[in-house]
């Protein structure tokens, strides 16, 4: 998820990171997201295996946790923040999908999608993932580059992951047909999708990043019942700030 479109201010630096220890039941989890990034961005086929069992695994944490608080993974170190956002999302779309009463293959499928949602990122330079301040025209051209090239990267390893080759495609059109890549006939997005986005969204918004402060809870909750209706789809919107509201997610 970029910030590109968001007003921003504050410093990260100011920000202490949550240095919680990961949940022994995730780092081996953590560790397969960081792995498989790495093949990716050395040019080399994303290992769906591997990806689909860090699904499974999150499901499952999923289904242990009931309807307790929902599990995530806190960020101790900013190099780990593309592996934790990945993970979180997964588990934030998996437990919106429950709630808005998918069944289980189908949370499945969105698990998997949110898991490699921002997959093109893998390719995008470090330098520009880890920039400080604003993105120069040619670097912001860059990022939204990742999305075609994450649907690119899923077809190209496994062409049966229908749902998270357009989750990857369509995770910044916003609800009104604009946003990238831009559609030479807009259409609304797959159900996923905007179930997905938002999950991104609000990970990105509530993590520390190298230009800005995390968001408190409340300020993000604002921020996407402002852009329901345009950006984001109003009932997932009222049904996901619901869910974080029961489950206690902040």
């Amino acid at each position: 998820m970029s910030d590109e479109t968001i007003d921003i201010t504050g410093n990260a630096a100011d920000a202490p990171l949550d240095t919680t220890p990961v949940d022994p039941r995730f780092r081996e989890e953590l560790d397969t997201v960081f792995w498989l990034q790495q093949e990716v961005r050395e040019g080399r086929k994303l290992p769906v295996t591997e990806a689909d069992a860090v699904a499974h695994s999150l499901y499952v944490a999923l289904q242990h946790a009931a309807q307790s608080k929902l599990p995530q993974l806190p960020l101790a170190d900013m190099s780990q923040y593309v592996a934790v956002h990945a993970s979180n999302v997964s588990l934030l779309a998996m437990a919106l999908g429950e709630y808005v009463g998918l069944n289980s293959g189908e949370v499945r499928d969105l698990g998997m999608a949110a898991l490699l949602h921002d997959i093109g990122m893998a390719r995008t330079p470090v330098s520009v993932l880890a920039k400080a301040e604003q993105l120069d025209p040619e670097e912001r051209d860059r990022i939204r580059q990742h999305p075609v090239e994450g649907a690119r990267i899923i077809l190209d390893a496994d062409g049966s992951l229908e749902v998270a080759v357009v989750v990857a495609y369509e995770h910044h059109i916003r609800l009104d047909g604009s946003g990238y890549p831009e559609l030479t006939f807009k259409r609304q997005t797959h159900y996923a999708t905007r179930l997905v986005q938002l999950c991104d969204i609000y990970h990105a918004l509530r993590s520390p990043r190298p230009f800005r402060k995390p968001w408190p809870p409340e300020i993000v909750y604002s921020f996407i019942r402002e852009r329901a209706g345009f950006e984001f789809d109003p009932d997932i919107t009222a049904s996901f700030i619901k869910m974080l509201e029961q489950r206690n997610a902040g």
